[in-house]
């Protein structure tokens, strides 16, 4: 059976994937972005996939990280979903490049932080 604590360190995991993934579609700069319609779905679904993993968090691990905005987080998601056909591309693109590098060392430090038994 799998315990709270390593669902929660897959989930994380899961996180940190897709925030290799986003810099690695970003990687070709605003103006491309702005143009190209498959890399902005392709972004606005990691995001989904983002806000799902940190709505799936145990409550537990979520007070332990007090740093990382996980409401926020699943906002962003929530706000993708229910306007899919209008995504606001700079502030996509502002919370990608300005608060995602911060969210990565935060959760990196959330993933090795020892934990309580469940």
């Amino acid at each position: 059976m799998t315990t709270e604590s390593e669902r929660d360190a897959r989930r994380i995991d899961d996180m940190l994937d897709v925030l290799r993934d986003l810099r690695e579609h970003l990687r070709i700069g605003w103006e491309a972005f702005s143009r190209d319609r498959d890399t902005q779905k392709i972004v606005a679904y990691d995001l989904m996939i983002l806000g799902e993993a940190a709505g799936k968090l145990s409550k537990r691990t979520q007070k332990a990280n007090p740093s990382i905005p996980w409401d926020d987080i699943v906002e962003y998601r929530n706000d993708l979903i229910h306007e899919y056909q209008r995504i606001d591309l700079e502030g996509t693109w502002d919370f990608v490049t300005q608060k995602l590098p911060a969210l990565e060392r935060r959760l990196r430090r959330a993933r090795v932080a020892p934990t309580r038994p469940d």
